[in-house]
């Protein structure tokens, strides 16, 4: 069946004036009649461009497929079927991105958890790897990727409902690690700080019936630390989710669901002390709350209300200038909506995506961002002239590189240029890292017997980096 991308990009000129809250008009990211684009989520790459994830259910076949589509702030690319199996299931989907470029979308099939990421140095979408072992489940995954790269999953199991976690770190997978204790454990979370550490969470049933949030924390060369309560206010804690602020201190938020009360949206902050809550919208019927930290601190709130199944909208809710906005309900996502995927980038910009019917169809993905999508191009007109001296005996070779800045760049936010060089199909190397008024440079090297590239990125005031582009390549 054809899939359309609707590049409505005109939608994006009408920009409202910040005013703390205001976002952009939604933009349609999937058109897929007679099919149901649902479960959509968000990531933005460090160059700025967004990338999202939604399931297609397949209404002709019998399973569903995760595709996945980015916009660059001209326009959309894909979408691309990311699992490619229209006899299977396909659930759930969470997407995160490294500093690295790298993208990593975990998803739920058959009752185990899968990988599937974009490797930036093939430029390629890599098989999709099967994380779980048979047997430890795969519901409702979550991935966080480190500063280095390493990949962190986390899921739980329907069957014997347990919260579970797999590592990545210098390319090996370790082993499955329980993260729960022995009480019903369900619907987890998991992210990562710019200071290494990751933090996991999940809820857990008490003996009184009620669901406290728990978390655990590690880096790359260090254990899972015990299991910790975010906090005991309140009564059932549900559907969290977690994320990291430029202050490397994770914040939650949930439902807190008392019997024949409606759901009251809470944050937590993990300050590992008093781990304060903070209620930011009184009881109502709502669920699946959202959160994305831009790097000033300020807190991006996203979240469903009305039914489970059939809700009535996506509601945005923000707390820059201070203290917390009105929260604002998105436009186009009354037609049946449930979860909300949201995410910042290091410039300071926010995305919203959902999915939801208008007009009687199916639903479809819906976009919109707080701040219009600038991503850090590489530079412009570039240019390396080499030269081979003393030939006669050990060859010395000088590169000399030249580019100018791109002007599709926002100038503010360019901090200026990493300089790149690898041998053969090695690694790319940094060599040099110089500001934005610099627009040359130049390296000797002696020896001729390996194939060398140089390349260039443009970095952000925020360090960091766009794609690499490479010399003597248009």
């Amino acid at each position: 069946m054809k899939k359309t991308l609707l590049i409505l990009l005109s939608i994006f000129l009408c920009w409202s004036v910040h005013t703390g809250q205001q976002m952009s008009e939604p933009v349609m990211v999937s058109d897929t009649p007679p099919d149901s684009s649902k479960w959509a989520q968000v990531a933005f790459g460090p160059d700025g461009k967004a990338h999202v994830i939604w399931v297609e259910d397949w209404h002709d076949a019998a399973g569903a497929d995760i595709h996945y589509a980015s916009y660059d702030g001209k326009a959309w690319e894909g979408p691309v079927d990311l699992t490619n199996s229209r006899n299977k299931d396909a659930a759930r989907p969470y997407i995160c991105t490294s500093k690295q470029g790298g993208i990593f979308v975990a998803y739920d099939q058959e009752d185990s958890c899968y990988l599937v990421e974009y490797d930036p140095d093939q430029e390629k979408w890599l098989s999709p790897f099967r994380v779980s072992p048979a047997g430890y489940g795969g519901h409702e995954p979550a991935v966080a990727a480190d500063p280095d790269g390493n990949v962190y999953v986390m899921w739980f199991a329907k069957v014997g409902s347990r919260a579970y976690t797999r590592s990545r770190i210098d390319g090996i997978w370790e082993d499955v690690k329980k993260m729960s204790g022995n009480r019903r454990s369900t619907q987890v979370g998991i992210a990562a700080g710019n200071d290494g550490r990751v933090w996991g969470i999940w809820r857990e049933k008490q003996s009184n019936g009620e669901y406290k949030i728990y978390y655990r924390r590690r880096k790359k060369g260090t254990d899972w630390t015990a299991p910790t309560k975010i906090n005991w206010g309140g009564a059932s804690q549900t559907h969290p989710h977690i994320t990291v602020g430029p202050d490397n201190v994770p914040v939650v938020t949930y439902a807190d669901w008392d019997t024949g009360y409606p759901p009251e949206i809470f944050l937590c902050t993990i300050d590992e002390d008093e781990n304060p809550r903070e209620k930011i919208f009184p009881g109502a019927l709502q669920h699946y709350s959202r959160i994305a930290i831009d790097p000033d601190g300020n807190k991006h709130v996203a979240w469903q209300f009305g039914p489970g199944e059939r809700g009535r909208g996506i509601r945005y809710l923000n707390n820059i200038g201070g203290e917390w906005n009105d929260p604002v309900t998105l436009p186009n996502s009354q037609g049946g909506p449930k979860l909300p995927g949201i995410s910042s980038d290091e410039g300071g910009n926010v995305a919203v995506v959902w999915s939801a019917s208008i007009s009687g169809r199916d639903k479809e993905v819906w976009f919109s961002s707080l701040y219009p999508i600038v991503p850090l191009n590489p530079p412009i007109n570039m240019a390396i002239n080499i030269t081979v001296k003393n030939l006669k005996g050990t060859p010395e070779i000088d590169y000399d590189l030249s580019w100018e800045p791109n002007p599709e760049n926002d100038e503010s936010r360019t901090k200026g240029y990493n300089i790149y060089k690898r041998e053969n199909e090695g690694e790319w190397e940094l060599l040099l890292s110089v500001n934005k008024s610099t627009h040359t440079a130049s390296f000797s090297f002696t020896g001729a017997e390996t194939r060398v590239q140089f390349g260039i990125a443009t970095v952000s005031t925020y360090d960091t980096q766009g794609q690499i582009a490479i010399f003597g390549i248009d």
